[in-house]
């Protein structure tokens, strides 16, 4: 028997991605991607003496380590746009900017995932497989860790509260 004014369950990657378009931040998301895929892109070594500073409104701010790498990526500027694009699609970057600036000590990108911090023996398997197909299409997108985390507390904390089944949605 359903309950009047519930809505039906969706999944989370499509409440995430309509809440991103509904707080107007969706495109700003998307932009960080760049900053995501730069490594994979460009490789290690240019990694090392260039990336991303900036992104306004389809114009990319790279820094440099010094003129040399200014020179050598002023000449690759067309082929690193057309690569970056073909990462993002949608297109987005239509003009590279080349900078001698501040470039971090290690190439950026997406950090090593870190230990759960609580242990997940005590969820079930059964919610722990729902939990991983219903993050599934968010793919490597930074907060997938944490909504999994917040998922994992909510199903631990509804599961030692009094009268409840464990599973994180309403019965």
């Amino acid at each position: 028997m359903s309950r009047p004014g519930w809505r039906q369950p969706v999944k989370i990657a499509d409440a995430v991605a309509s809440t991103l378009q509904r707080l107007g931040v969706e495109g700003r998301v998307r932009q960080h991607e760049i900053w995501r895929v730069w490594p994979a892109v460009v490789g290690s070594q240019i990694a090392q003496h260039a990336q991303p500073h900036a992104f306004w409104h389809g114009r990319m701010v790279i820094h440099v380590t010094d003129s040399v790498w200014l020179h050598h990526l002023s000449m690759l500027r067309h082929r690193l746009m057309a690569a970056l694009n073909e990462q993002l699609k949608p297109a987005e970057i239509r003009e590279i900017v080349l900078r001698v600036g501040e470039v971090a000590t290690a190439p950026i990108g997406p950090s090593p995932r870190p230990a759960p911090p609580e242990p997940t023996r005590a969820i079930d398997p059964a919610l722990l497989a729902e939990i991983e197909r219903a993050l599934a299409p968010l793919g490597d997108v930074p907060f997938r860790d944490a909504l999994r985390q917040l998922w994992l507390r909510a199903s631990r904390e509804s599961a030692h509260s009094p009268g409840t089944t464990g599973h994180s949605q309403p019965r």
